[in-house]
């Protein structure tokens, strides 16, 4: 019988697709990885290390008392203009946005996604500023504008956000919301890949076929 999972694995992405009990995971609010995922050392690092980790990711305690007023938030939020400032972080607004956007506990709303990225992004919040890029990369809760992708894309990147430096390499490459430039894109790459010491087969391939020096 498989257990089921708690809600901390919904703060991490499975790295592998096996049925491993314990398989490698990456924190979704940074870089940190678990070899073996281990639910108590998984909620310790979003209670403590992980400074980008929302409100909402936090101890049960907290994370009740949190959600209470977020969802009483989210009751009003359609029919009266209420100040953002009432949340308790850019982080939390972002994960609420997260919620609209995926249904988590709340009815599945695009567009209240999109604002609410919008409004973290504002506040400096870099995961919201790749959310935003995806929202209008691919028309989520807005019409498609490539050209704010890539303004987006390159905003967090230029904080050090790595997926978004390869979204940025993807503009590049292929020319999305900014003129094609291979020698931008494959110097991107080779900076980022020297950071975080791995390749992408998929990229070096192409650079290989394509001659990108």
């Amino acid at each position: 019988m498989v257990r089921k999972k708690g809600p901390v694995w919904e703060h991490f992405k499975i790295e592998n697709n096996d049925d491993n009990s314990h398989p490698h995971v990456r924190c979704k609010y940074c870089s940190k990885d678990f070899k073996r995922a281990v639910p108590e050392r998984m909620q310790t690092h979003l209670d403590k290390k992980c400074s980008e980790a929302p409100d909402l990711a936090k101890s049960q305690s907290r994370k009740q008392n949190i959600t209470s007023r977020i969802d009483n938030f989210s009751e009003h939020l359609s029919e009266v203009k209420i100040s953002l400032e009432s949340l308790v972080s850019s982080n939390d607004i972002h994960y609420l946005g997260y919620r609209y956007q995926h249904g988590i506990e709340i009815e599945k709303n695009e567009i209240k996604a999109f604002k609410l990225y919008k409004q973290a992004a504002e506040k400096g919040h870099i995961n919201s500023m790749y959310e935003l890029g995806k929202c209008y990369q691919y028309g989520i809760g807005i019409g498609k504008n490539e050209t704010e992708a890539f303004e987006s894309y390159k905003e967090a990147a230029e904080k050090g956000h790595i997926d978004s430096i390869y979204e940025l390499v993807e503009c590049y490459q292929y020319g999305i919301g900014t003129e094609k430039n291979e020698i931008k894109a494959c110097g991107l790459y080779e900076k980022v890949t020297e950071s975080q010491n791995f390749f992408n087969n998929d990229f070096l391939g192409y650079s290989y076929y394509d001659n990108i020096e």
